[in-house]
């Protein structure tokens, strides 16, 4: 017996056999059992079928959102990452709690506040005996990530352009890591404890010293420059002198320019042959010391009982000068006294609020005129809404936040569907948005702390710093959209946010808040605006 066909059985399932074909089907079907069966399994589909499409979904059945199965490159690149973040995570906790903080903290013996000057030293100091351990381990990690990368990368594509080219990255990353580094022109000695450089010693190159302690009784030809706790210096300084530590002394003679930073700064029978600039807490210079050029003193105490070229420049909280000047001298401090055999043979100007600030005495000489120069009373200040160039100003600001956010529209047009939303999504974004610019230079910081992080950190800055700027502008374009919704007047609308907002934060009392807010909450639809579109697929 002759079967119908697979064909033949759907079709008369279906109904699409015309009227002799379906009765000539019919006919086999009454005396075909196998026919039979497999004619009703197709009916029994075609039911089910019809069933299901003419079923239609619940409005309450919840449709499980479609999600891209992952990868397997997309698991291993995430393993890696989490790997990457964990390590680095334990390494500044160590580096940053463990190595500084504890390690303070332990010679801590009683209730102690250092000044600036011994914190900056102790940075200095730790920089530049573990910066150079610290960027080979960078280097070294950074070569470990390329080639753990570029592997993974060359086993997981199969295209073999690809996988050569990641190969010639790891080859070419291990050709720079093994090449020899680059000779360094100049003398570079650190310790933990102490240098000396003896008198029968002569450096015929630049020194760079960094040790808790320094002695230089030889001679250095080129420059000196040197970090530590406690420096003397007794020799002679071909170049620059170039120090900072929390206690410095210089008896020898430099042939360039000193430059120092210290707590106490003493000159005892030194010369300078150059320009003096020093900074720190107490500053000496006795009668047998001069400077043959310039010197500026920003202090809370000098004595200058030495010889200065030319003029003389001093900041600070009491100056005694009982030396020569040989130009004019400018002092801006609370107390200044020309004692002893002082004399100036330039100009000498005063700069202090108390009338009794200035004091002299009779055996001092100064050849040119003494003016004393005390600050002007505090001045009303004028209302600036009064002022043209007030108006001006305000034009150019809203003129150029004008042009910047037609910008912004024409680079990224979807920012056009930003708003407000309800009350407690204006908060969510002003809350993002103050805890995002609150952590972003937070962020930075801890970025700065690593050789390597700076590049990332100089891009945090400056998202930090557009971000400040585009907040009110991208406040400007939603308040633009809900006063005038036409789309054909669009340029009108957001011309009229921005100028709305640039009103309101002009308003007297309240103009500060208001910017603030306007600060906050732009920030923070920013924000959230980037991390989706970073997220999205």
């Amino acid at each position: 017996m002759t079967h119908l066909t697979p064909l033949e059985l759907s079709m008369y399932a279906d109904g699409a056999l015309n009227e002799a074909e379906r009765a000539q089907a019919q006919a086999h079907l009454e005396s075909c059992p196998h026919c039979q069966a497999a004619c009703s399994a197709l009916q029994q589909e075609l039911r089910v079928l019809q069933g299901a499409l003419r079923e239609d979904p619940s409005p309450d059945r919840e449709i499980p959102e479609f999600k891209r199965p992952i990868s397997l490159k997309g698991f291993a690149m995430a393993n890696i990452a989490t790997g990457i973040v964990i390590w680095l995570t334990q390494f500044l906790w160590k580096t940053l709690f463990g190595e500084l903080v504890m390690n303070a903290a332990a010679k801590i013996t009683s209730i102690y506040v250092p000044d600036a000057y011994e914190i900056a030293n102790a940075t200095l100091l730790y920089l530049l005996m573990e910066g150079t351990a610290m960027f080979d381990t960078y280097q070294a990690y950074i070569f470990v990530c390329i080639a753990m990368f570029s592997l993974l990368g060359a086993g997981l594509m199969w295209r073999r352009a690809r996988a050569v080219l990641g190969l010639c990255l790891i080859v070419g990353t291990a050709g720079m890591m093994i090449t020899p580094t680059t000779a360094v022109a100049l003398d570079l000695r650190q310790s933990e404890g102490v240098i000396t450089i003896p008198a029968t010693e002569t450096i015929n190159d630049t020194l760079l010293v960094a040790a808790e302690t320094l002695r230089v009784e030889g001679t250095i030809t080129g420059d000196l420059i040197a970090v530590g706790q406690s420096i003397n210096i007794s020799g002679d300084i071909g170049g620059n002198l170039i120090v900072f530590g929390e206690s410095i002394e210089v008896r020898g003679a430099v042939n360039g320019s000193i430059i120092a930073g210290s707590s106490a700064f003493i000159m005892d029978d030194a010369i300078v042959g150059n320009n003096l600039w020093v900074g720190g807490e107490r500053i000496t210079v006795d009668n047998a010391s001069s400077v043959k050029q310039n010197a500026v003193v920003a202090t809370r105490r000098l004595t200058m009982d030495g010889a200065v070229g030319l003029d003389l420049y001093t900041f600070g909280e009491s100056i005694e000068v009982r030396g020569t000047v040989g130009g004019d001298f400018d002092s801006f401090a609370n107390q200044t006294r020309l004692l002893g055999n002082a004399n100036i043979a330039g100009d000498l100007t005063w700069h202090s609020s108390h009338p009794e600030g200035f004091q002299q005495d009779d055996t001092t000489n100064v050849s040119g005129a003494i003016q004393a120069k005390t600050p002007p009373e505090a001045l009303v200040p004028e209302n600036k809404y009064l002022t043209v160039e007030f108006y001006l100003w305000e034009a150019a600001k809203l003129i150029s936040a004008f042009i910047v956010a037609l910008a912004i529209l024409w680079l990224a047009p979807s920012l056009k569907s930003l708003s407000f939303g309800s009350a407690g999504e204006s908060l969510k974004s002003a809350g993002v948005g103050l805890l995002a610019i609150i952590s972003l230079p937070i962020l930075g910081v801890i970025s700065a702390i690593t050789l390597i992080g700076l590049p990332f950190t100089f891009a945090i800055v400056i998202a930090w710093l557009a971000g400040l700027y585009l907040a009110s502008i991208l406040i400007g374009m939603i308040v633009g959209q809900l006063l005038i919704s036409d789309e054909n007047r669009q340029t009108i609308g957001l011309f009229a946010g921005l100028a709305s907002v640039a009103i309101a934060v002009n308003i007297p009392l309240i103009g500060a808040i208001l910017s603030f807010i306007f600060t906050v909450l732009g920030f923070g639809l920013l924000a959230q605006f980037t991390l989706r579109k970073l997220s999205a697929p």
